[in-house]
């Protein structure tokens, strides 16, 4: 004798189609509240930030640890770094090293808006002198003990901010290099004063 299963009850029966329908229109309504107020902009430079330090520390110790320079070049029309293996430690880009590009983020760009005032290594966008000679790009040199050639720096902000629009110049970082250590020291622009670190 087969048995028949109770039947459910209606309270497991699940949701309907105007409970979800409910559901959807009250996500959108907090989404279209919330979302003006998250800064992408903001978040991206941040994280452009964390990327170039990241990559401006791996760099140094390369040097070390290979025991040759390396170069770290600059190219502001291009938003990217590029970062060569100086084998021969001529301080140029050779044919047989190996050059890798490290692009800025989106709507990320080298520069410092008028509103923002300069840090002590200068007011330009990129702050080094030393150039390499090859792509006419300015570059950093960090040598095998670690440390640089020259002492600079560079500010990056947003479209945005380099545009004027009014709050977003709290979008702008700067990054000053020592040359003693090698070590790139990293500031934000808050809106009325330059606060170290991330």
């Amino acid at each position: 004798m087969q048995m028949k299963a109770a039947p459910r009850p209606s309270w497991q029966a699940g949701f309907t189609l105007v409970e979800m329908i409910i559901v959807v229109v009250i996500i959108g309504l907090l989404a279209t509240i919330v979302m003006p107020q998250i800064n992408l902009a903001r978040i991206q430079t941040k994280a452009t930030v964390q990327s170039l330090g990241t990559t401006l520390l791996a760099v140094q110790r390369q040097a070390i640890a290979r025991q040759h320079n390396m170069l770290v070049l600059i190219d502001a029309a291009g938003k990217d770094l590029r970062v060569v293996d100086d084998s021969n430690n001529d301080e140029q880009v050779s044919a047989n090293e190996r050059v890798q590009f490290i692009p800025l983020g989106q709507n990320v760009v080298f520069g410092r808006p008028a509103a923002v005032p300069a840090q002590g290594f200068g007011g330009n966008a990129i702050n080094f002198t030393n150039t390499e000679t090859t792509t006419g790009l300015p570059a950093i040199v960090l040598y095998r003990n670690g440390s640089a050639k020259e002492y600079g720096g560079w500010y990056i902000s947003t479209v945005k901010a380099m545009a004027g629009v009014p709050g977003h110049a709290n979008e702008t970082w700067s990054m000053d290099m020592e040359r003693a250590t090698g070590r790139a020291e990293w500031m934000r622009w808050n809106g009325s004063t330059w606060l170290r670190g991330f």
